[in-house]
């Protein structure tokens, strides 16, 4: 009988905690589709996990993988804003190199005449550079790889050769034990700091490290903490990379990939109940909803678009520029081109 009721109180506050868990990632909660302006999907082009403008060139490189598909090869996109039907928008800029290549997060890099593209390859755990002509073909000219970085997720360049990566989870994201941190909010994550020879851990102990950008002055480093559902803010040194934390601002959702327009304002895709997302793995016909969050600098972030994942589910990325907002997602074959034309939606969903 004795064993009988530890039995029982055990059970129950084991329920009790994965409730508790499920509440604390607003798995029971109800989002509706709110957006101030109007969305068009663009199909063909398979999950579109992140999303980068040239805002000098009115153009968008746009990350490709059919994850559903097995060993499938990856592919970078480029996308005219001025004319969203261009037939070039479909074709692969990387010319099949590298070979093995499954593109996460990526960063457009640009210094005089150095025009370069930073592309997270989850295929061999490595950051891969190209040079960008002036048509927008890659030319593959180098490939990082570092032991310690295990499970890189995105790049932010910022010199010809230099990058910050994020590492989200220790184990590898894709393991059963990374599920266990996601849950757990573990702080497993990292921010590595290369110059192109010498590699760093500059920031430690994130919860899952995700999206990753920089203040156009380079002063300012902000990276996305999916897990912890906030953004870190940190100072940098221009000398040796290092990191100080300054600020982090929580956000009532799962951050995802971070992009920064070019009046400094950030643009976060983000996970309004990222638990859903697991399923998407393996289920076609799974949805996840969607939140883009805006962040400007000493106001309250804005949720800017929300939907429940039938326009698009589980979006990873977003970027703005002109009153334009694209919205990626790693499992959609599509993404949406926005036309932006009001203020911010209500910044929290509903239980």
């Amino acid at each position: 009988m004795r064993f009988s009721v530890i039995l029982v109180v055990v059970l129950g506050l084991a329920g009790a905690c994965i409730t508790a868990g499920l509440n604390s990632f607003n798995h029971f909660n109800k989002v509706e589709h709110a957006f101030a302006g109007r969305c068009e999907p663009v199909t063909g082009i398979p999950g579109s996990g992140d999303i980068q403008i040239d805002i000098a060139r009115k153009r968008a490189f746009i990350s490709s993988l059919d994850r559903r598909a097995g060993a499938a090869r990856g592919a970078i996109h480029i996308f005219d804003l001025n004319d969203p039907l261009a037939a070039e928008g479909w074709r692969d800029r990387t010319n099949g190199s590298p070979e093995a290549f499954r593109p996460l997060g990526f960063d457009f890099f640009e210094e005089g005449q150095v025009r370069r593209l930073f592309v997270v390859n989850e295929a061999n755990a490595a950051v891969e550079m190209f040079d960008v002509e002036d048509n927008g073909d890659l030319v593959h000219l180098e490939t990082f790889a570092e032991r310690r970085l295990n499970s890189p997720n995105n790049v932010v360049a910022v010199g010809p050769r230099s990058f910050y990566v994020t590492n989200d989870a220790k184990p590898g994201r894709n393991t059963p034990l990374a599920n266990v941190h996601f849950f757990l909010r573990a702080g497993s994550g990292q921010v590595l700091f290369t110059n192109g020879t010498v590699w760093r851990v500059v920031a430690d102990g994130l919860r899952f490290a995700n999206g990753v950008d920089i203040s156009a002055d380079h002063k300012r480093l902000y990276v996305a903490e999916t897990a912890g559902g906030a953004v870190r803010i940190f100072d940098t040194d221009a000398e040796t990379g290092s990191l100080t934390l300054v600020q982090v601002i929580k956000l009532d959702a799962s951050p995802d990939n971070i992009s920064i327009d070019n009046e400094g304002d950030l643009w976060v895709a983000a996970l309004p109940k990222p638990l859903s997302a697991f399923r998407l793995t393996s289920d076609p016909d799974a949805r996840a909803p969607s939140e883009i969050w805006r962040i400007r600098d000493g106001q309250a972030p804005e949720a800017v678009y929300r939907d429940d994942g039938d326009e698009l589910s589980a979006s990873t990325a977003a970027a703005y520029t002109d009153e334009i907002l694209l919205i990626g997602s790693h499992y959609e074959n599509k993404f949406l081109f926005c036309e932006l034309t009001g203020r911010a939606v209500q910044a929290q969903t509903t239980p």
